[in-house]
């Protein structure tokens, strides 16, 4: 039988056991020497550059903000907030 250890991503500690689930379903643990509460591998949240660029060239390809936010199934406060961002960046 293979034991499978985690350890605690605040302490580094293995004195960890399973404590329920997150809202999104994740399996969370509960480390008995800090006693922090926490999913183990949590997964990567927001847009990774490559689809960022991806969605930024499409709208500089003459797309509309609200076809933009549709055909990727993003917002547009999103779509709004990368523009801002890419405008304000300083230019070499």
């Amino acid at each position: 039988m293979i034991k499978e250890t985690h350890e605690c991503r605040e302490c580094g500690s293995s004195n960890i056991i399973k404590n329920g689930h997150s809202a999104s379903g994740s399996q969370q643990y509960h480390c008995k020497d800090c006693g922090a509460h926490k999913v183990l591998d949590p997964e990567p949240r927001g847009y990774s550059e490559e689809e960022k660029e991806k969605i930024l060239r499409a709208y500089r390809e003459r797309g509309s903000k609200r076809a933009i936010s549709r055909i990727f199934g993003i917002s547009r406060n999103t779509l709004n907030r990368w523009l801002e961002k890419r405008d304000t960046k300083p230019t070499q």
